[in-house]
């Protein structure tokens, strides 16, 4: 069993000294002059908060590298286990010291091994059931090859028989990093077969998984009686959590023993990640609108080869929205939309990017008819 490692959090104090760390952004909105009918305002905030949500469509994948694979030993094969099995994927990378480029490389020797497994039992199956030991060979001596240009597609060239034997071993050598390679190879999704003979260079990179979910929960904040006269400032901490596949996609060498020249891109999931993380939002409010920003941090870090590799994950205000004003006379209740962005990443990469708006109501004095409301002081 893998040990958990959770990403770390970071204080609100201390994320202004994070290397490459952005400067916090302050976001600003006006509440409707216009007074919403009673009982429209839920649904209001409702159009408005799904709309934000809608507008968070599916950006690009990260460009594939090439990869470099892996000379398979049971250690190698022991901390893709050990990442694949942990619910924090992304910092167990981090434990184990499997760089991202070394992660990819194990997964694509590990994927590989597994094929040539399989048909290393196939040609003993069929030579039991008494097929022409010729005939069986021969198809066997093409397997061979092809394993051999798969694993030169990954940079490893001059691959022998007696290594792919070898890396054999090591894959059934123990029966859990066996299965966690099972496993793996069965979470395959968006196959696509390439042309025989496959690419002359394997490249693949970790997949972006983008979401959105709208938090329907009203956040209340208690105003005092003179809001319109003095702005109000304090901090409240929202809670996000969610959970996500880390994947790869890559192009592999999938044969079958009627067809060893087949090759596949394949996305594989080699880990789940749950997030959790505590959003510390600042504000500042008048009866004419808002201001509100805010910024949470988790990370876990580790120096492999003299280079640090980092996986973090963030949330942060980037967007705030005046939806509704509801009430008249002394008493209004203000309606507002606070977009949020979840975002994971691993070694540069992007694993994971959310919208998550949610919505902000206050109950305080309407303003005054001689307050022009167009700045919110």
């Amino acid at each position: 069993m893998a040990t958990r490692r959770d990403l770390t959090a970071v204080s609100p104090d201390k994320l202004g000294k994070l290397p490459g760390f952005t400067r916090v952004e302050r976001h600003s909105a006006l509440f409707p002059k216009r007074a919403t009918k009673p009982g429209e305002a839920r649904a209001l905030a409702k159009r408005a908060l799904t709309a934000t949500a809608a507008q968070a469509q599916p950006g690009k994948q990260p460009a594939a590298k090439p990869i470099k694979a892996a000379r398979l030993t049971a250690s190698d094969l022991a901390k893709l286990r050990a990442v694949h099995q942990s619910s924090a994927g992304t910092a167990e990378m981090i434990g184990q010291k499997l760089a991202p480029e070394q992660a990819l490389g194990t997964a694509y020797s590990a994927l590989v091994t597994y094929e040539y497994t399989k048909l290393k039992a196939e040609r003993k199956a069929r030579l039991a059931k008494g097929e022409s030991p010729k005939r069986v060979d021969a198809r066997w001596q093409q397997i061979v090859g092809e394993a051999a240009k798969a694993f030169a597609a990954g940079g490893l060239r001059g691959i022998k028989e007696a290594d792919l034997d070898r890396f054999s071993s090591e894959l059934t050598r123990s029966r859990a990093n066996f299965n966690a390679v099972v496993e793996i190879a069965n979470s395959a999704r968006d196959v696509v077969a390439i042309p025989a003979g496959g690419p002359s260079t394997a490249a693949g990179n970790f997949v972006t998984v983008y979401d959105r979910f709208i938090d329907l929960n009203q956040i209340v904040i208690p105003t005092p009686a003179d809001l319109c006269e003095r702005p109000i400032e304090g901090k409240y901490t929202k809670h996000f959590s969610r959970s996500f596949s880390l994947s790869i996609s890559i192009p592999y060498w999938c044969p079958t023993w009627s067809n060893p020249f087949k090759w596949c891109t394949k996305t594989v999931t080699i880990a789940g990640v749950a997030v959790s993380l505590g959003l510390e939002v600042g504000y500042r409010i008048t009866c004419c609108g808002a201001i509100a920003w805010g910024q949470a941090y988790a990370q876990a870090c580790v120096s492999i080869l003299g280079r640090s590799t980092c996986v973090g994950c963030t949330a942060r205000v980037i967007g705030l929205a005046g939806i509704s004003r509801t009430g008249s006379g002394s008493s209004c209740s203000y309606g507002l939309g606070v977009n949020a962005e979840l975002k994971c990443t691993v070694g540069g990469v992007t694993v994971f990017s959310a919208s998550v708006p949610f919505g902000w109501t206050i109950t305080g004095p309407c303003p005054p008819a001689i307050l022009p409301c167009n700045t919110i002081g």
